[in-house]
């Protein structure tokens, strides 16, 4: 009985190893030399420099039978109680304001459209069916994306957070050279675009760029830290950075991308309160806040113990929220794939929740149904 188990929980799980098991080594201790910045590991690669970033042991991966519920993972709510997919609204998105606002559009799970200042930015556009190396396995979507590639208005910029597939999709990279947008990407993934354009502009923590489009407004554009990992096979873990971004505009909007990142390592028993947060989303928020808008993830973050260190709860997106010190902020990283064990209706909720206990105002951090378009910084 318990080999059937085992086997039935591997063949389930091994698509998503690639996407959601940490790297199974703790962070190294030595001191690094003093001409690389601590997040380059002096063994090759990349790490996470803070105390609040422990990363599971790989023995401790198999603890993951015995937490992981597997009904909530494999089996979905009726269709009508997901995230809804709306119709867009092609006339405000192809005819942005241009009182200064920023205008944007989810496309589910960590995809956005923005619009800041008559450019066309996009954060993290996956439209494929799977999020997986593969579209005949792998995790794939529960809903639709809201439009095809060809429907949407000529793309300037791409950001891109890290290399794992449910953020870095080859299918939707080549469509997208319709339109030979200029990307941004954090160290060590320029070489993956080669194949296709030689577009890119790669950047380390704390890199800032200008970017001038004929006809349109400067945008600056900073690669700033966040907690997580890499990896898109077996051998390549930590080999790539994964940043978040800032965005600032020529009349001062302001807007933040959180990418992919954990808050705290949260071991079984410990008390959230009293495990190290990570100190760069203050370091953040001091140096380009406040923000106008912000895109932070809520989702994937179950079992608690085991995705802690990479993936932020909905209390710990709050959190990041008043620490970047943005205004107005939307949840992402939900509502697209089932990537791990929480129930998927479960994100939004909690995100709620813990807006009102830590004194939100109403609406200044909630989520948008996918497809949906709103405007800040007025």
């Amino acid at each position: 009985m318990y080999r059937r188990q085992l086997i039935t929980f591997l063949r389930r799980v091994a698509p998503l190893t690639v996407l959601t098991i940490p790297p199974m080594n703790p962070i190294p201790t030595p001191e690094k030399p003093l001409q690389k910045p601590s997040h380059h590991d002096p063994t090759g690669g990349f790490r996470n420099p803070w105390p609040s970033c422990h990363m599971q042991t790989l023995w401790s991966a198999f603890g993951l039978m015995k937490d992981w519920r597997m009904s909530n993972t494999w089996k979905l709510p009726p269709k009508e109680e997901r995230v809804q997919v709306v119709e867009m609204d092609w006339e405000k998105i192809k005819n942005p304001s241009a009182d200064g606002s920023i205008q944007a559009t989810w496309l589910g799970h960590a995809a956005f459209l923005i619009q800041i200042e008559g450019v066309n930015i996009l954060c993290d556009p996956i439209f494929s069916h799977r999020c997986s190396p593969f579209q005949f396995m792998g995790p794939a979507r529960y809903t639709d994306p809201p439009c095809k590639i060809e429907d949407l208005p000529k793309i300037d910029v791409v950001i891109i957070s890290h290399n794992h597939y449910d953020h870095l999709d080859l299918t939707t990279v080549k469509a997208l050279e319709r339109d030979h947008p200029h990307y941004y990407v954090p160290l060590g993934n320029k070489s993956w675009f080669a194949p296709i354009t030689s577009s890119v502009t790669e950047c380390d923590w704390w890199d800032e760029h200008v970017l001038e489009l004929p006809g349109k407004a400067k945008v600056r554009i900073a690669c700033t830290p966040c907690q997580h990992f890499t990896g898109r096979g077996l051998h390549d873990r930590n080999q790539t950075l994964w940043s978040s971004w800032a965005v600032i505009g020529e009349k001062g909007r302001r807007f933040y991308f959180a990418g992919d990142t954990g808050y705290r390592t949260v071991n079984k028993g410990a008390d959230e309160t009293q495990v190290p947060i990570c100190p760069a989303f203050k370091e953040i928020g001091a140096k380009y806040g406040p923000f106008d808008l912000a895109c932070i993830p809520i989702g994937a973050y179950s079992p608690r113990w085991f995705m802690s260190p990479v993936h932020c709860s909905p209390e710990d997106a709050v959190c990041v929220h008043k620490d970047v010190k943005s205004k107005r902020s939307i949840g992402m990283h939900w509502g697209t794939f089932t990537l791990t064990d929480e129930d998927i209706r479960e994100p939004p909720l909690r995100l709620r929740a813990e807006a009102e206990r830590q004194g939100l105002k109403d609406g200044e951090f909630g989520v948008l149904q996918i497809g949906e378009t709103i405007s800040v910084g007025v």
